[in-house]
C-alpha cells in the first residue's frame, strides 16, 4: 500500500492522502529535486476498475501536457508504478495552494452578485482558452469543488483556478464504441448523458455552479420547470436573464460559444448574442439598441403617381390657367408647361424615399415616419440627438416631437408594454407554382409568392414588418438578422413559421367511392 513517506520513483515523497474514489487516487507530495509540493494523481488496476478508466486518466495527462495557462495545473510527469500491490499509472502535476469554492461555501463565505459577475468572467476567460484549442478541450466536470480560489485582495475575487481534468474531452472526432458518462449531477446538461458533449456543455455547467454561490444549494435539490433549474436570489433581471440563456435545455439556444457569452456578460446594450455577422453587408437597414429601446430605420421608396401628388397637380394646373388666362395663348401655354413640369419633377423628386423608425421601448411599440429632407437618408444620431433621446422615454413624448418637429408623425402602434409581446415570428417567404381555382382545377402557368416578414403579436395587436400595406421589400437575410435582434432584445424566442396557400376544400367521399 502506499501510506505517507512511501517514495515513488526515488523522487517523490508521499505527504497526504486527498482524496479517492474506485481506482483512483489523489496525494499531496513533494518532489525532492525540487523541494516544492506537487500532486500525484494515482490509477490503480483494482476492484471497480475499468478500461474506460484509462482512457480517461491517459486523456487527462495529454491535454494537461499540451496546456499552457497560469490558472490551470502544469504537467509534470506521467510513469507508470510497479509496486507490486499497486500496479497502474501515475500524473504528477502542480500543486495549487488554494481552497475551493465547495470549502468556502462550507466555511460559511457568501458572494455578493458583483463578485459572481467578476467569477463568471474571470471562469469564461479561462473557458475562451480551453474552447479554442486545437481540437477544443472541454472540461465536463465544472463545479464548485473544481474551482479554487486565491489571494483574494481588496474588492477583487482574487485569483480563480480550474483544476481536476480528470473527465475532460476533445471534439477531434465522434468517438466509436461504448459511451462513458462523466461528470456532476445536477452541474451537467441533459445532453452529456448521451455523450454528445459540446463547448456549451460547459456553459450549463458554469451557470449552475454560479446558482449554487447564489442560493447555497446543490442544483440537483432546486425544482426544475420544462427543463429548467429554478431558483430564487435578489439579483438583477439581465443577469438573471444571462443565467437563463446558459442553461437552455436546447443547445441551439445557448451561447455560440464562451466568448459570445463573455461580450453579452459585458455588454452596454443588452445585447446577448454576437448579432453582427448576421448583418447583410450591402443592407440600408440601421439599427440603434440600448438596454432600454431598440430602433430600427428604414427608407420607403414611394409610387411615382400617389393620390395627393395628382390632386395637387390639378389644383396648381387650375391656378396657373386662372392667372396666365390674359397673356399670349402660346407664352401662356408654354409658361404653364414649364411650371407643371418644374412642379411635378420638385414633387418626384422629394417623394422617391421617406425614412420610416419602428421603435420598441419598455411602454409601447412606436411608428415614426420622417418627412424632412426625404431625398437623402437622415443619420440616427442626427435625427435623434441627445436632448431627444432622453425625452423620446416621456410620457408627453407626442407634444414635444410635434412641437419641435412638425414633419414628423409618431404612431403608437400598441398600449402593450415590451414584456407583454407574446410572439415574435419570421415567415420566410415561399413561392408557389401550383395554384388551384373555385372549382379545384390547377390554373396552368400561375404562381403564387409570399414575401418573408417578421411578426409582432400581443394578445390582439399585430405588427408586420414591413406593414401589410408597405411596398418596401425586405431580404430573408435582412429579416432573420432583424428577427434575431427582436428576439435577444425581448427576450422571446424566435418562432419560424412557414406560409400555406389558401386552396379550396375537395369534396372526397371517404373512402366510399
Amino acid at each position: 500500500m502506499i501510506v505517507t513517506d512511501t517514495v515513488l520513483t526515488d523522487r517523490y515523497q508521499i505527504e497526504e492522502l486527498l482524496s479517492q474514489k474506485a481506482g483512483r487516487r489523489t496525494f499531496l507530495a513533494k518532489d525532492l529535486q525540487s523541494q516544492v509540493p506537487v500532486i500525484i494523481k494515482l490509477l490503480q488496476f483494482r476492484d471497480g476498475f475499468e478500461w474506460d478508466d484509462l482512457k480517461l486518466f491517459e486523456r487527462e495527462a495529454a491535454t494537461l501536457k499540451n496546456l499552457d495557462h497560469p490558472e490551470i495545473p502544469r504537467y509534470l510527469d506521467y510513469f507508470e508504478v510497479d509496486e507490486i500491490d499497486t500496479p497502474g499509472f501515475a500524473l504528477v502535476q502542480s500543486y495549487i495552494e488554494a481552497p475551493s469554492l465547495a470549502t468556502l461555501v462550507a466555511r460559511g463565505r457568501k458572494f455578493s452578485e458583483t463578485e459572481i459577475i467578476e467569477l463568471a468572467d474571470r471562469l469564461l476567460d479561462l473557458l475562451t482558452y480551453l474552447h479554442q484549442q486545437h481540437p477544443p478541450v472541454i472540461h465536463r466536470d465544472i463545479k464548485p469543488s473544481n474551482i479554487l480560489l486565491g489571494n483574494r485582495s481588496g474588492n477583487s475575487i482574487g485569483d480563480v483556478y480550474l483544476v481536476d481534468f480528470g473527465s475532460v474531452q476533445t471534439v477531434s472526432k465522434k468517438e466509436e464504441g461504448s459511451i462513458t458518462i462523466v461528470g456532476s449531477y445536477g452541474y451537467i446538461p441533459l445532453e452529456q448523458f448521451g455523450g454528445q458533449t459540446t463547448t456549451a456543455s460547459d456553459l450549463y455547467s458554469l451557470r449552475m455552479t454560479l446558482i449554487y454561490l447564489l442560493t447555497g444549494t446543490h442544483p440537483a435539490e432546486l425544482p426544475q420547470v420544462d427543463g429548467r433549474v429554478k431558483f430564487n436570489a435578489e439579483i438583477n433581471k439581465r443577469f438573471e436573464r444571462w443565467l437563463e440563456k446558459m442553461t437552455h435545455p436546447h443547445l441551439d439556444k445557448r451561447f455560440d460559444s464562451a466568448k459570445v457569452a463573455q461580450l453579452a456578460l459585458k455588454s452596454e446594450d443588452g445585447s446577448y448574442g454576437d448579432f453582427e455577422r448576421l448583418k447583410p453587408a450591402h443592407t440600408q437597414i440601421r439599427l440603434y439598441r440600448d438596454r432600454n429601446r431598440l430602433q430600427i430605420t428604414w427608407h420607403q421608396t414611394l409610387p411615382m403617381f400617389t393620390t395627393e401628388s395628382f390632386l395637387s397637380l390639378l389644383i396648381v394646373v387650375g391656378i396657373i390657367f386662372i392667372i396666365c388666362s390674359s397673356i399670349q395663348p402660346l407664352i401662356r401655354y408654354v409658361f404653364s408647361i414649364l411650371l407643371v413640369l418644374v412642379f411635378f419633377v420638385r414633387r418626384f423628386y422629394l417623394s422617391q424615399k421617406e425614412t420610416y423608425h419602428l421603435i420598441v421601448d419598455d411602454r409601447h411599440i412606436y411608428k415614426l415616419k420622417d418627412r424632412r429632407q426625404r431625398h437623402k437618408p437622415i443619420p440616427i444620431n442626427h435625427f435623434f440627438p441627445e436632448t431627444y433621446h432622453r425625452r423620446f422615454d416621456d410620457r408627453d413624448v407626442y407634444h414635444k416631437l410635434k412641437d419641435r418637429r412638425q414633419r414628423q408623425e409618431p404612431i403608437k402602434l400598441s398600449e402593450h408594454s415590451r414584456s407583454q409581446i407574446e410572439i415574435l415570428a419570421y415567415n420566410p417567404g415561399y413561392t408557389f407554382d401550383k395554384c388551384l381555382d373555385t372549382n379545384g382545377q390547377l390554373i396552368q402557368g400561375s404562381t403564387i409568392t409570399i414575401p418573408p416578414k417578421l411578426h409582432l403579436y400581443c394578445g390582439n395587436f399585430e405588427y408586420s414588418f414591413p406593414a401589410h400595406s408597405s411596398s418596401t421589400k425586405f431580404s430573408q437575410a435582412e429579416l432573420w438578422w432583424l428577427g434575431q435582434e427582436l428576439s435577444d432584445f425581448l427576450n422571446l424566442e424566435l418562432q419560424v413559421i412557414y406560409p400555406t396557400p389558401k386552396v379550396p376544400l375537395v369534396s372526397t367521399c371517404g373512402g366510399g367511392c
